[in-house]
């Protein structure tokens, strides 16, 4: 009886700590890529990428650039809208926003406005406005682009951003406790779950990452905190990227594509 129930213990142990069995995305294609960090597409099929700190995007095999040098280091690049790219310049409190052919429409120095403003995260939101998270008063808030001006709309932070996305309505960010947040455009905070630990990560939906932990890539869903394996071709790979059940993967020659349906 000692030796049954200790089987049967040993099986509910290590049943909660079995594997789920790995996904297996369908390969369709790759392509070369020769140099600098690639950022990703839009829906038109143009690349971007940053090579020698220089904003580049690749469209029909012809390369528009755009390169500020008095800026300092690019930190962040938003490309929701190819109509309206974001790139943000930490080290000088400065965001830049490009049209179609890269051309500077404007740029804005958050240190220089009457209520200065220290960003950590700078992109693109909904009505000619910009998410800011602010390190000063440790706030987020929407910038609005045409008037100049700051409001917040959370409560100061207790935790600094370890990682942050977002898009038109909604802003994600894991504090340094690994904790996942998502505010809404009126400051509604929601708590979705503690994520696992990453070198990049992929908010897909308020219940769903993708994680990329070394070189290794799987699922996660938050509400189960459920980890499924991706089984991908590639012994390696720099990054990923994941839309519309197209996951690129980036190595650093290559882009390799696969698709694949999330539960």
């Amino acid at each position: 009886m000692k030796k049954v129930f200790s089987a049967l213990l040993f099986l509910a142990f290590y049943a909660g700590f079995a594997q789920h069995p790995a996904m297996s995305p369908l390969f369709f294609k790759s392509e070369k890529w020769e140099v600098g960090q690639f950022l990703g597409q839009d829906n038109f099929g143009n690349a971007y990428s940053i090579y020698e700190n220089e904003f580049r995007k690749i469209s029909n095999n012809r390369v528009s650039f755009y390169k500020n040098v008095s800026l300092g280091k690019i930190h962040q690049v938003d490309l929701q809208n190819p109509l309206q790219l974001v790139l943000f310049y930490k080290q000088f409190t400065t965001a830049v926003l490009l049209d179609n052919q890269l051309n500077e429409t404007t740029k804005i120095n958050f240190s220089e406005l009457n209520i200065p403003l220290n960003p950590e995260a700078v992109s693109l939101a909904s009505q000619n406005r910009l998410w800011i998270y602010d390190m000063l008063s440790q706030k987020l808030g929407l910038f609005d682009i045409l008037k100049n001006t700051f409001q917040p709309i959370t409560q100061s932070f207790d935790q600094n951003l370890k990682f942050y996305q977002s898009d038109y309505n909604y802003f994600y960010w894991i504090d340094t406790k690994q904790n996942l947040y998502v505010s809404n455009l009126f400051g509604k905070v929601n708590f979705l779950g503690i994520a696992p630990d990453f070198d990049q990560i992929q908010v897909v939906s308020p219940n769903q990452i993708l994680v990329k932990k070394d070189n290794d890539l799987f699922f996660y869903n938050l509400e189960k905190s459920q980890k499924t394996p991706i089984a991908l071709n590639e012994k390696s790979f720099v990054s990923f990227s994941y839309k519309e059940q197209i996951l690129s993967i980036f190595t650093s020659q290559e882009i390799y594509q696969y698709k694949i349906i999330l539960p």
